[in-house]
C-alpha cells in the first residue's frame, strides 16, 4: 500500500468519525428557567425546563432553579410583580389625561373671558 492511498483511508475514517452523531454526558441534568415577565405572558410562559446545552439569554432570565414548584413560585411572584408596576403606569398615566384635561378647560374658560372683554 501506498502512503498516498494510506493517507486518504485514514482521512477518510476520520471524517467516519467525525459524521457519528455524539452524545454529551449531562450530569446536571434538567432545571427550571423563570424568564422575566413582559407583555401578557402568562406564569406557563415565563417557566420552561432546560438543561445545560440549551440557550438561555441572561437578560431575558429571571432565574434558575432546580425544582419546578421554586420556579413557578418565583414567576408568581414576578409576575404580581410585573402587573402591579403596569397598573402604577396605567393610574398615573390616568391621573395626568384628567389633569391635562381639567388644564384644557381651564385654558376654554379663559378664551372665552378673553374673548367676551374684547
Amino acid at each position: 500500500m501506498k502512503l498516498n492511498q494510506l493517507r486518504q483511508l485514514i482521512k477518510e475514517e476520520l471524517e467516519e468519525i467525525q459524521k457519528e452523531e455524539h452524545t454529551p454526558i449531562d450530569e446536571v441534568g434538567k432545571f427550571f428557567v423563570v424568564r422575566k415577565p413582559k407583555g401578557k405572558m402568562t406564569k406557563e410562559d415565563m417557566v420552561y425546563e432546560a438543561t445545560v446545552f440549551d440557550e438561555i439569554k441572561k437578560e431575558e432570565t429571571e432565574g434558575v432553579y432546580k425544582n419546578k414548584s421554586e420556579a413557578n413560585r418565583h414567576a408568581t411572584e414576578s409576575l404580581k410583580e410585573y402587573e402591579g408596576r403596569l397598573k402604577e403606569i396605567e393610574n398615573a398615566m390616568n391621573e395626568f389625561r384628567e389633569a391635562k384635561k381639567g388644564i384644557n378647560d381651564k385654558k376654554k374658560a379663559a378664551r372665552d373671558i378673553i374673548e367676551k372683554l374684547k
